[in-house]
């Protein structure tokens, strides 16, 4: 067998499944990669993200065990709602990180989850102790600081920032990103090889997120919520269940709404918590929109297969031209591994939900369009939401988190240590 490895999973806002349950990916990276003989160490803010919580209150790191893997807690500052402050804590915490690898055994691999280019010390520190570094994108920050107005095209700072982000893309061991159209990312920006960049896209790799079926089976079977909206078998349920922010752009859902009252058993339930809730809950009271109900600001992630389950439609709503090159939320999947009918307004490139009639994915640019949508999934028939049920299990069985970790394994040539398969 050959020796022992060490491969440390760097991601900020990682955390452990009771507490914050969205970056999914890393944590199921891990327990994978540890499974197969490696010694691994998950890395991340002492601070969860979207939480009260602090694993480290004093001094510049903690270690402690969740879901049966090491964390490495690292110190760095409280945020809230600043953006600005925001990036200031990603720097300081690829800066502790640093600090607190002194105090370890250098790691062989390090698998990064990059907000780019705030954590860029992440890459220096790889290639000053000789680590395979695997630069992991599940955002494309700087595109997205454009494309929400923080930064303007042609603005020497995003400039900086594409530079940066280039730079990582041609110079990572391997690159792995969680959007379909990563090759035409980097195509349209002309920095592959064959025209004349620095980028080698046979090391650009496209792995989804997923979602780990047998855990949500299990998670189906086992936990349950006792809430009457949800179990209401006289109401029809659209849900959604994710962040309440600038990027999630529920005023649209909220202006559909409005189209739909004269639908007495249409209901629309709000699951999560973000800045922009109190304002939507308080307009909602003041213009008299009583379809929509604000429910549970966290629900746990092994509540969330009956959640999903109770629903007559479930949804994913953003702003315009969100995931011009294709999405990979945890939620779209776990959303699959439900079965039910799915709504998405923005009609997302690489969709699989357009792509095998799993419900609607179109721009829906207009409240009465939106609206309209809705009372087209509300209206379909019981044979044709079987239908849709049947081709969901198919269509999510490609994204399980077990086949997508062995595509991971094999594109960035990491071999099991074990033997395992």
């Amino acid at each position: 067998m050959p020796n022992k490895q060490t491969i440390w999973f760097i991601n900020k806002d990682a955390g452990p499944l009771s507490e914050y349950g969205t970056h999914l990916r890393t944590v199921k990276q891990a327990q994978f990669f540890q499974d197969r003989g490696y010694d691994v160490r998950l890395v991340c803010s002492g601070r969860v993200h979207n939480t009260e919580i602090n694993h480290v209150e004093q001094g510049l790191y903690k270690e402690e065990m969740h879901d049966e893997i090491p964390y490495l807690f690292i110190s760095s500052p409280a945020y809230g709602e600043s953006g600005a402050k925001r990036i200031l804590a990603y720097m300081a915490f690829a800066r502790n990180v640093r600090k607190a690898a002194r105090d370890f055994t250098k790691p062989d691999i390090i698998v990064h989850t990059s907000r780019i280019p705030f954590d860029y010390a992440i890459y220096r520190f790889a290639r000053r102790i000789n680590a395979k570094y695997i630069l992991d994108v599940t955002d494309l920050w700087p595109m997205e600081c454009e494309h929400f107005g923080y930064l303007k095209k042609g603005n020497p700072v995003l400039n900086l920032f594409y530079a940066v982000e280039r730079h990582l893309y041609a110079r990572a061991d391997h690159t792995v990103m969680s959007m379909e159209g990563c090759h035409d990312y980097i195509k349209e920006k002309k920095w592959d090889r064959a025209q004349g960049g620095p980028v080698d896209l046979d090391k650009v790799h496209y792995v989804n997120n997923g979602v780990d079926l047998a855990e949500y089976h299990k998670n189906l079977d086992t936990y349950s919520l006792d809430d009457p909206d949800l179990l209401d078998p006289a109401t029809f349920k659209f849900i959604y269940l994710g962040s309440i922010r600038k990027a999630n752009h529920l005023d649209s859902l909220i202006d559909a709404a409005k189209y739909l009252q004269d639908y007495p058993q249409i209901k629309i339930l709000l699951y999560g918590n973000g800045d922009e809730r109190p304002q939507l809950e308080k307009r909602c009271a003041q213009e008299g929109i009583t379809n929509v109900l604000f429910k549970a600001g966290w629900t746990e992630p092994q509540y969330v297969p009956f959640l999903l389950g109770c629903a007559s439609v479930n949804l994913l709503n953003y702003a315009p031209d969100w995931a011009p090159y294709g999405g990979s939320m945890n939620k779209m999947f776990m959303a699959l591994a439900a079965g039910k009918p799915i709504l998405c307004n923005v009609g997302m490139k690489y969709s699989p939900i357009r792509d095998a009639n799993l419900g609607i994915d179109e721009r829906l640019a207009t409240p009465q369009a939106y609206a309209d949508a809705m009372i087209r999934l509300y209206r379909m028939t019981e044979q044709e939401r079987e239908a849709i049920q049947l081709r969901t299990q198919e269509v999510v069985k490609q994204y399980d988190t077990d086949v997508l970790d062995h595509q991971y394994a094999r594109y960035c040539g990491i071999p099991s240590l074990n033997g395992k398969q």
